[in-house]
C-alpha cells in the first residue's frame, strides 16, 4: 500500500481554522474556532458531496462569527 498525505490549514476571518481531506469514495472536512471551543466535523461516503458540507459546516460555525464560508470551504477542499 502506498500511502499519500497532505496536511495544510485554511484560516478564516474570525480565527476559524478548517481543513479537509477525500480518499476514493469519501469526503472529510472540520472547522474548529479555538477561541469559542468549537469545532464540526463532517465525514460522508460521497465524495460529490462537497458544496453540501461546505455549507453544513459554514451554517454551523455563522452564529459564532457571522461569516458565509462556504465558498471558502469549497474552494480549499482537498
Amino acid at each position: 500500500m502506498e500511502w499519500v498525505y497532505g496536511l495544510g490549514w485554511a484560516l478564516g476571518p474570525s480565527g476559524q481554522m478548517c481543513l479537509s481531506g477525500r480518499l476514493p469514495g469519501y469526503r472529510a472536512a472540520m472547522v474548529l474556532i479555538p477561541d469559542e471551543d468549537y469545532v464540526t466535523v463532517v465525514v460522508t461516503n460521497q465524495q460529490h458531496t462537497l458544496r453540501a458540507t461546505a455549507t453544513f459546516l459554514s451554517d454551523m460555525q455563522h452564529p459564532l462569527t457571522n461569516d458565509d464560508l462556504t465558498t471558502a470551504i469549497d474552494r480549499f477542499a482537498a
